[in-house]
């Protein structure tokens, strides 16, 4: 795992909920690994250590070889995902809920590595580490 200055990403903490962990276990916009296997391994730490578990909710493929390119990991209590798009002007509402704990990760194609492009700290609920 290595950490990238060069930041696309927003780091969000906007929910209402914090939980606390080592810094050294914290995802940042930015961070890079071999696999996607050792950034889904890497949150899922995260995850037990502040007291949450995780899904993965998304995962897109690439049209020809139908490897993963990107993937969505995130609080496993998030609830119904809530368009921003306010249902009136929606041509088909779906109903959703808050903006839960997340990452997500893509595949740079230079150098096939996986990398977190943005970061959701924040809960809708309280954490329980114990």
């Amino acid at each position: 795992m290595k950490t990238n200055d060069d930041t696309e990403g927003v780091l969000e903490t906007t929910e209402q909920f914090l939980c606390e962990v080592d810094e050294g276990y914290i995802s940042k916009v930015g961070m890079t690994f071999e696999t996607l296997e050792e950034a889904r391994l890497f949150y899922k730490e995260y995850a037990k250590r502040a007291g949450f578990s995780t899904k993965t909710r998304n995962t897109n493929r690439s049209k020809f070889a139908k490897e993963a390119i990107n993937q969505l990991i995130t609080c496993n209590r998030e609830g119904k995902w809530m368009s921003e798009v306010p249902r009136v002007e929606k041509t088909n509402p779906i109903c959703g809920a808050k903006r839960p704990a997340r990452i997500f990760v893509h595949v740079e194609k230079k150098t096939s590595r996986w990398r977190i492009s943005k970061v959701v700290l924040g809960h809708s609920h309280p954490c329980f580490p114990d």
